[in-house]
């Protein structure tokens, strides 16, 4: 389907550690490179949420809440609250599209980095996690590899764009 029908609809730029959470269309976009997006979509309700987490694991998770103006930034976190605000909108686990992308391993490219212990990798885990304990299945995944992704999310369908990033050389490694 051609994007031109997105150009209508509100726009909003999703930033690392923000989470939006609609029951009305608009084109939520946002830029990933080790960090993650979830998306929650409840086809029956029309709910909507997006979240950009930047790291796997709250260094206070007994006081994740709302409240917590960092709280966002967290997978399980971020997670989390979208899941508690799917469910108090009358949306069961099994009726959740669940889409996660981003996690990429950015500094992979050098000479030993190990992609499988990268912050990418533990954010993507850490979503996993997350999204288990709340009982979700996830309908769609792109995640890891060396490269960041640019997604929209079309909150009145659920649909999901992603364009892959061309990756940079890292600096010094470039000849000149």
């Amino acid at each position: 389907m051609p994007l031109s029908h997105l150009a209508d609809l509100p726009q909003h730029y999703l930033k690392p550690g923000e989470l939006i959470r609609t029951e009305q269309p608009a084109v939520v976009t946002t830029v990933l490179g080790s960090c993650v997006s979830v998306t929650l979509f409840h086809r029956h309700s029309g709910s909507a949420a997006i979240c950009h987490v930047l790291h796997p694991r709250c260094p206070r998770p007994e006081a994740c809440d709302d409240r917590c103006d960092a709280a966002y930034r967290y997978a399980p976190c971020a997670v989390t609250a979208m899941g508690h605000w799917m469910s108090a909108r009358g949306a069961r686990p099994g009726q959740i599209e669940v889409k996660l992308f981003g996690g990429a391993a950015m500094m992979a490219r050098r000479p030993g980095q190990n992609a499988s212990h990268s912050i990418g990798r533990l954010n993507v885990e850490a979503a996993l996690e997350a999204m288990e304990a709340l009982h979700l299945s996830l309908k769609v995944a792109d995640v890891g590899g060396t490269a960041g992704r640019k997604i929209l999310f079309d909150t009145g369908s659920g649909e999901v764009w992603l364009k892959r990033l061309t990756p940079v050389d890292p600096i010094g490694e470039s000849a000149i």
